[in-house]
């Protein structure tokens, strides 16, 4: 009986969140499980998808607004492609993030969309402490890259994007090292643009390293003090 049950309840759960039951297939009957009604299921499986994707569209809201009619067949492909797995707004929006990578390998139409998605979903990320989380280093001192930021290699110049009235104007492609962060006293994450050798520096100071290591304190002191009140570098001495 407990076998029976569990397995009933594996079925019901697949097929809530089947692409067959949340969209259907132009007007096909779809099969449900035995003893419940098919359009109240159906129902409940499209409300759910909707909760789904408000979730997901609040962090790629930049990357719905430039697709514009677009997402739909992308919307389509994702819910047939990847069911569910969490009912969390960023484990969702990591799902859906995978799913567009995948799906743009070849190229994007605008091409600067993988690079918009990338940000959206690093700022969601950063702003609840979901990216490079690291323990607490229980010794050791000098700098470190600070956790809880995110580091993004572009192709594209996607900041004016994120600008107040920014419009949706892109520059041409180049290479664009970015980090988002929350800076200390700042509600929300900002977007910054790092020389190369910078955003190498912070790429790997994953443990705290002194500062002579890198060249002269003179030199270095300035740099330290700039990239810490950005929220980027954390100093222990």
């Amino acid at each position: 009986m407990g076998t029976r049950l569990l397995q009933h309840q594996i079925e019901l759960v697949e097929y809530l969140t089947s692409g067959a039951a949340i969209l259907g297939e132009d007007g096909a009957e779809v099969s449900a499980p035995a003893g419940f009604d098919p359009g109240l299921l159906r129902l409940e499986a499209w409300f759910s998808h909707e909760k789904r994707l408000e979730k997901i569209r609040a962090v790629f809201a930049r990357t719905f607004e430039i697709l514009g009619p677009a997402a739909d067949p992308i919307v389509r492909e994702f819910v047939e492609a990847c069911p569910p797995t969490s009912i969390g707004r960023l484990d969702n929006a990591r799902q859906f993030h995978g799913f567009l990578t995948g799906r743009w390998q070849g190229e994007p139409e605008p091409r600067y969309l993988l690079d918009i998605a990338a940000v959206e979903l690093a700022r969601a990320q950063v702003g609840i402490g979901g990216v490079d989380a690291r323990p607490e280093a229980a010794l050791g001192s000098g700098v470190r890259r600070a956790p809880g930021i995110a580091l993004l290699r572009c192709t594209y110049d996607v900041r004016p994007i994120f600008e107040t009235d920014g419009g949706n104007t892109v520059s041409a492609a180049r290479d664009t090292p970015l980090a988002v962060v929350v800076p200390p006293g700042a509600s929300q994450p900002l977007i910054f643009e790092l020389p190369p050798v910078v955003f190498e520096l912070l790429t790997a100071l994953d443990d705290f390293t002194e500062p002579a290591v890198f060249g002269a304190p003179s030199l270095m002191r300035p740099l330290i003090c700039e990239l810490a009140e950005l929220g980027l570098l954390e100093e222990r001495r």
